[in-house]
């Protein structure tokens, strides 16, 4: 892809806590960029930019979220900063280390979807992950939002539809999120079969945007702001649970949150 064009684009301008690091996250979901708007593309960094300068804020959501984590069953320790010592690298990890965190991930993900209207989505490899003790400990950086309610609703029944065989909820989904088009597309990337073994990684992700940016045309709808951060959060989950090297439950991951929700 043309970093140029990467540089080039609206959101790029934003000042954002995560603009350094998460350079490639960015140009995995250009294709998420160019289906908003400009000023969707605006209106959501500078939330984002909001968000992240508000310190005071950021504190209470971590509390809510720990909160929530424990009464999901999901056993992440949240931490506003990185303690003691520093997290695993993905090629220490053993075996079932590395399978029992992507699954806490994955369970973590659908969890701040269906038990919150507010997510942090930092989910970058060094901010979550094993210590030296055996804990899951996640220390992410003040990269969080409020999702509108008609968007988190359409999200929301977009899954539940999908991993709950309730075929209308789905599609309804799709159509509210303006991805009626794409119910192909937005199938395969689910996963196919009983979705107990999926593969995870950003080259995945970045083919499937694309292609779904290729279908939809340019005529098409302007897509909700807040695909931007959806596409973020769901870039660092492909970059973290691709990071582990195996194929995931994630049935499994979403009727666990799904259920305590």
């Amino acid at each position: 892809m043309d970093t140029r064009q990467l540089h080039a684009h609206p959101f790029m301008q934003v000042s954002t806590p995560w603009k350094s690091d998460w350079s490639s996250l960015l140009d995995i979901v250009l294709p998420a960029l160019d289906m908003v708007s400009t000023r969707g593309t605006a209106r959501q960094g500078l939330e984002l930019m909001s968000n992240a300068a508000n310190t005071r804020r950021f504190v209470t959501v971590l509390t809510d979220t720990q909160a929530k984590l424990r009464d999901a069953g999901i056993p992440i320790i949240v931490q506003e900063r990185c303690e003691a010592q520093a997290l695993k690298s993905a090629s220490d990890l053993t075996l079932s280390q590395r399978r029992w965190l992507g699954q806490l991930v994955l369970e973590l993900y659908f969890a701040q979807l269906f038990h919150s209207n507010v997510s942090i989505i930092d989910l970058w490899p060094s901010r979550l992950g094993i210590d030296a003790s055996g804990d899951a400990i996640w220390h992410p950086r003040p990269s969080y939002l409020r999702w509108d309610a008609d968007f988190l609703n359409a999200l929301r029944d977009l899954y539940a539809g999908f991993f709950l065989r309730q075929d209308e909820r789905f599609q309804q989904g799709l159509e509210h999120l303006h991805l009626g088009s794409t119910t192909d597309l937005v199938l395969r990337h689910l996963g196919g079969g009983d979705q107990r073994s999926v593969r995870f990684g950003p080259d995945l992700l970045r083919a499937t945007l694309r292609d779904i940016s290729v279908l939809r045309g340019s005529d098409a709808r302007d897509l909700h702001r807040n695909f931007l951060a959806f596409g973020l959060y769901v870039a660092s989950l492909h970059e973290l649970l691709g990071s582990l090297g195996l194929k995931f439950n994630v049935r499994s991951a979403f009727m666990r949150a799904h259920r305590s929700s």
